[in-house]
């Protein structure tokens, strides 16, 4: 995305035309113009890698013909939101944004266990991220950014290895003003503690993980599931193997937006146990209803949810250290009192408030400012 004496053209996949042609036809933009582009074959192809750097090629190709009639100042990248390719549009000659993006975390050797038959491309996944500020391609395209925003500080510090001459922080997901509660949660004294957890079900998610930590609490806390992404017989054995049929609660399909916010409402914290993410924005949906935050200390949960808006565990260099950890950080929260719970929603329902889409949007439109100026 780039933009010209106010104008802002936007390049983007020919599958959100119509959405994109519908929202337009309500709130018309005049300076604002979109560029479809069509991948061939993209209806056969997985949208994997092979896909984005074919888009990327046709959409770098487009951009050099764009700027035939029109002097950009800013090159804006956002999709896709990986450090592990870097954007094409680098090479246009002008100042570039690349981001925010996350990937530069990698899992611990410690918890590789949790992704079972994955682990193999798990730990090649680790090799390449860590090896990738020593590609010499890589580093040439990550020094001609102008500005790359990482999603967490892993990112950021990949990024500054391999080159970057300026790299910030910011985390690559935004609230939506209807979502947040008008206030934060008065919790009432209760005999039991319920934990949610919300996402896809997938080994990097931390599902196992989750489950091995709950056995190991008292019996009055019970854990909620809200997501797909594996076999209902696959879940139901995970929950009936280590005895917790009476404590684990899935429904067994997707939830829709508005059941997902229920959810928030009607348990008492957020357990967020991935194992590698760049951040989740279900942690930002959670705090913006003054939910408590229950989650492992890594990647974009440690450096975007404050440590006073729950509990945060640090990953231990052994699984079953990291499991009995974890299960301490719950049982801890399930023993606060009213008053500390109340102390972590509103912490957790402030810090969200500068996580708003017009927040992010008012910090990007600094660094357009600030890297438009003549130099």
């Amino acid at each position: 995305m780039a933009y010209e004496c106010g104008s802002v053209h936007v390049l983007t996949a020919c599958r959100n035309c119509k959405a994109v042609t519908a929202y337009l036809e309500e709130h018309p933009r005049a300076n604002l113009h979109f560029h479809f582009i069509d991948v061939p074959g993209m209806d056969e192809m997985s949208a994997g890698a092979k896909h984005y750097l074919r888009w990327q090629w046709l959409a770098f190709q487009l951009s050099k013909r764009l700027r035939r009639n029109v002097a950009f100042d800013i090159v804006h990248h956002v999709s896709y939101g990986s450090v592990h390719l870097p954007t094409f549009l680098c090479w246009l000659g002008v100042p570039t944004i690349f981001g925010p993006v996350g990937g530069g975390q990698t899992t611990p050797n410690s918890l590789l266990p949790y992704f079972g038959d994955q682990a193999r491309s798990e730990r090649r996944r680790t090799v390449l991220t860590k090896i990738l500020p020593w590609i010499p391609f890589y580093r040439v395209c990550m020094s001609r950014m102008a500005l790359v925003l990482a999603a967490n500080s892993d990112t950021l510090d990949l990024a500054r290895r391999s080159g970057a001459h300026k790299v910030a922080l910011m985390c690559d997901t935004g609230l939506r003003e209807d979502f947040a509660s008008d206030a934060p949660r008065a919790f009432c004294d209760s005999d039991g503690i319920r934990l949610l957890w919300v996402g896809r079900l997938l080994h990097r998610k931390g599902v196992e993980l989750a489950l091995d930590a709950l056995q190991r609490t008292p019996v009055n806390i019970s854990l909620t599931f809200v997501g797909d992404g594996r076999s209902e017989a696959e879940m139901r054995r995970q929950i009936v193997d280590r005895g917790l049929e009476q404590r684990v609660f899935w429904s067994g399909k997707r939830a829709s937006w508005s059941e997902v916010r229920e959810a928030y409402l009607s348990h008492d914290a957020l357990l967020f146990t991935s194992v590698r993410d760049s951040f989740g924005s279900q942690l930002l949906e959670a705090m913006s209803v003054g939910l408590p935050v229950v989650a492992l200390s890594q990647s974009g949960a440690r450096d975007f949810v404050p440590s006073d808006a729950g509990i945060k565990v640090s990953v231990h260099d052994t699984a079953q250290s990291t499991v009995e950890a974890l299960a301490e950080g719950i049982t801890r929260f399930a023993e606060s009192s009213v008053e500390a719970r109340n102390a972590f929603s509103k912490s957790a329902w402030i810090a969200s408030k500068n996580f708003a889409w017009v927040e992010r949007a008012r910090a990007a439109a600094n660094y357009y400012r600030e890297l438009a100026k003549p130099q």
